[in-house]
């Protein structure tokens, strides 16, 4: 007890969001291995099995009554708590695609906090709703290096010809259950797939950018503030494979 008090009452709770659809849930043994991992690395205890893990969403989903969603799960002093999670993508957000604002606050790469996904994300709706004042969808996170890191809430792509480019998780950001399905779909499919250091002046060619998360599946992006990306024809084909289907995809 005395462990998750210690955690928690500094805002650390790992939690993980889940997209469903009549098919069920989405990657959800990647997802419990993640959580598991958070929990670890903070030093709380963790004896939750994937079994009951698996039956307490699925009986959730069910209960949600929804045929696509996502489902938002802690799990505090033993118990697990879920709760529907409100999705704000659309079929006309994807036709215009995601337009993003660089943060003004820089990630730090050696915050090991940027590499779970704990309830201490202040920040990043902070910035996020700054951006949108502005009239973005979201916003862009940078390093302390200038290094490109992630999207407020999720991990960001580009494309030049036939190689894919995401930042290297190194620069301090949250390795997302999807980043690491597209970089395998990306190799499979005969890309070249580069985990770079990437800097705003770096992205200025390139052909096509989008972000992916658990919710969003793939999503493009229109612009990074005046830097604007006229394709997105690899973004639509991988939204082709079913286990990235959306609904909100035209």
């Amino acid at each position: 007890m005395v462990e998750y008090l210690q955690s928690y009452g500094f805002g650390l709770f790992p939690f993980e969001t889940i997209y469903f659809d009549k098919k069920g849930a989405h990657s959800l043994y990647e997802h419990f291995v993640r959580f598991k991992r958070a929990f670890w690395i903070l030093g709380v205890e963790f004896d939750l099995k994937f079994e009951k893990f698996k039956e307490a969403l699925e009986r959730y989903i069910v209960s949600c009554g929804k045929d696509y969603g996502g489902v938002r799960i802690l799990y505090v002093d033993g118990n697990l708590i879920l709760e529907h999670k409100e999705i704000r993508y659309s079929k006309d957000l994807f036709q215009k695609g995601f337009e993003l604002k660089i943060a003004r606050t820089r990630k730090d790469k050696a915050n090991i906090l940027n590499y779970i996904k704990t309830t201490n994300i202040g920040v990043n709706l902070i910035e996020e709703k700054s951006a949108r004042r502005k009239g973005f969808d979201s916003c862009l996170f940078l390093n302390q290096d200038d290094f490109i890191c992630e999207a407020a809430f999720a991990n960001i792509f580009f494309r030049k010809d036939k190689v894919i480019y995401t930042p290297h998780v190194l620069c301090g950001l949250l390795p997302g259950v999807v980043r690491k399905k597209v970089i395998r779909i990306s190799q499979e499919l005969g890309y070249r797939v580069k985990k770079a250091y990437l800097k705003i002046e770096d992205i200025k060619g390139m052909d096509e950018c989008f972000i992916t998360s658990s919710i969003a599946g793939i999503f493009p992006v229109l612009r990074i503030e005046n830097i604007e990306f006229k394709q997105r024809s690899f973004a639509e084909y991988l939204l082709s494979i079913e286990t990235l289907e959306r609904p909100w995809v035209c």
